[in-house]
């Protein structure tokens, strides 16, 4: 039997009478990335300070190598928080040394990793200077390192591409996915779906502290993308009200210049739509390739509405 290495179950976290986090569950094995997704609001960063036990959950269990998460693995664990945590008047160097203590590296140890970072970025001059001169884009290069410096096994990173320019963006996901392939284990948070969907395999979606959806991404767009097909070509009244009338057909809708878009119920049943009309006046019948972006507005656009 398979043991995840991080596994969260059942979490429940409240403030005051608000429930932030309502029962969630889910698990990340080594060399997977997950995504956590969700509105401003929904939980995440929430959840990203229960496990790194900066504030405790009311229930459940958070626990890695099937251990429960104390003190004594912080050095394992890298963390980017969403909200700046530099302090201004440092260099960057103090900056690092001072994170490297709490992680229980020498100065030589982070002065040799800050410099293999620093040239990677090709920032080597910034070394000495002073946070609060840095730009926006180079101080969320700065805190990236430091989540990366004592070479963690747990990686969490909230919105970790904030105030990127795109250069930097690619920069910041080539490692991600290097660091993915020594097998880390990685979680992150971020609004900008293209970077989830070129970085993960699983996914987990919340609203209000609720698991809207979770699972392989793939699957998951593959569910979706079967239900819903793109058909071009001339298809009469009679054929159309034949279509509407199908148990399996959910809706079917008139994109205009003989384009209709047929969602089903069930894609194992897709062969009866074509039974009763002229297939020769059918020049195209493909399945929708869905994104990310569409499936986390079909999931939380509903929640919203209820």
């Amino acid at each position: 039997m398979f043991i995840y290495m991080l596994e969260v179950k059942n979490l429940v976290k409240k403030y005051g009478d608000k429930l932030a986090i309502n029962h969630v569950s889910f698990c990340v094995k080594e060399g997977t990335i997950l995504g956590l997704l969700g509105r401003n609001g929904a939980g995440k960063s929430t959840i990203f300070r229960c496990i790194l036990n900066i504030i405790e959950s009311d229930e459940g269990s958070i626990l890695y190598h099937q251990n429960k998460i104390d003190k004594n693995m912080m050095d394992k664990i890298g963390y980017l928080p969403e909200e700046g945590s530099l302090i201004n008047s440092y260099t960057v160097l103090e900056q690092c040394k001072y994170y490297g203590a709490l992680k229980s590296m020498s100065e030589k140890e982070v002065k040799t990793e800050l410099m293999k970072w620093l040239k990677r970025f090709e920032i080597s001059e910034y070394i000495d200077m002073k946070i609060k001169d840095l730009s926006k884009g180079n101080k969320q290069k700065i805190q990236f390192i430091i989540a990366l410096l004592h070479n963690p096994d747990l990686i969490i990173l909230d919105e970790p591409f904030s105030g990127l320019d795109p250069i930097s963006v690619e920069f910041f996901k080539n490692v991600i996915l290097e660091l993915k392939k020594q097998g880390k284990i990685i979680v992150f948070s971020s609004h900008i779906m293209g970077h989830v969907e070129s970085l993960c395999e699983d996914i987990l979606i919340l609203e209000k502290g609720n698991v809207l959806l979770y699972g392989n991404l793939n699957e998951i767009k593959k569910e979706y993308s079967n239900q819903s097909i793109n058909i071009v070509g001339k298809i009469s009244d009679s054929d159309f009200a034949s279509i509407c009338s199908l148990e399996n057909v959910e809706e079917i809708t008139n994109k205009g210049k003989d384009k209709y878009i047929v969602k089903v119920k069930d894609p194992n049943n897709i062969n009866e739509i074509f039974k009763n009309f002229n297939t020769s006046n059918i020049l195209e019948v493909s399945i929708i390739d869905i994104s990310l972006n569409d499936i986390f507005l079909d999931k939380v656009g509903k929640k919203y509405e209820e």
